[in-house]
């Protein structure tokens, strides 16, 4: 069983630093990581790093994160609530700042060892770390499969609109049921985090 933080360095993604061969079994992850994370970077739209064992240099697993926020004034009603019962006292905001885990994947070999939800604990201790005071809200667009979406739940992700109905019309998308969304959003409170 790998330990991410024992066995492993973390690698801030850079030209010098490139991941050239990782392989989560998602080609559009593999080809953001292996080829377009770094010109991502270069616009200033948010930053890839990776996991990499010391013995061997092979990637574990890679993420990104880029700024982002909540933006209540668009979400219905209820789902509105549900993020402003997040903050007591809060102030009324329209957005609540957010960091965005824009990729995320684990290399197929290093499957089936508790790594993605250990990458999860990871992310949110160095966004707190990294980002105090700044990013109430990790949020995702996760990938609409069942495996994916638990995998988030299970990390105690919760959807920013509770149907895909409403997700739909918020993304001013086809109201036909029998298009499935690609992606869910999904969001995570930081207080939570930053209390244990």
């Amino acid at each position: 069983m790998i330990n991410l933080l024992e066995d492993c360095e973390l690698v801030a993604l850079s030209s010098e630093q490139l991941i050239i061969d990782f392989n989560c079994g998602d080609e559009d992850l593999n080809d953001f990581f292996n080829h377009d994370a770094i010109n991502y970077q270069n616009q200033l739209l948010g930053q890839a790093y990776f996991f990499r064992l010391l013995k061997t240099g092979k990637v574990v697993c890679a993420f990104s994160l880029s700024a982002d926020s909540i933006k209540t004034f668009l979400l219905p009603n209820s789902r509105r609530k549900k993020v402003k019962d997040c903050i007591p006292h809060q102030k009324s905001l329209n957005s609540y700042p957010s960091l965005l885990i824009g990729r995320f994947g684990v290399a197929v070999e290093f499957e089936g060892q508790s790594i993605g939800s250990h990458l999860i604990e990871f992310v949110k201790d160095y966004s707190l770390a990294a980002f105090p005071n700044i990013s109430r809200f990790l949020v995702v667009d996760a990938y609409n499969s069942p495996a994916v979406l638990k995998f988030y739940q299970k990390n105690e992700f919760t959807f920013v609109f509770s149907t895909e109905e409403q997700e739909r019309e918020y993304l001013k998308r086809s109201p036909d049921e029998s298009i499935i969304l690609r992606t869910r959003l999904m969001f995570y409170d930081m207080i939570n985090w930053k209390n244990e």
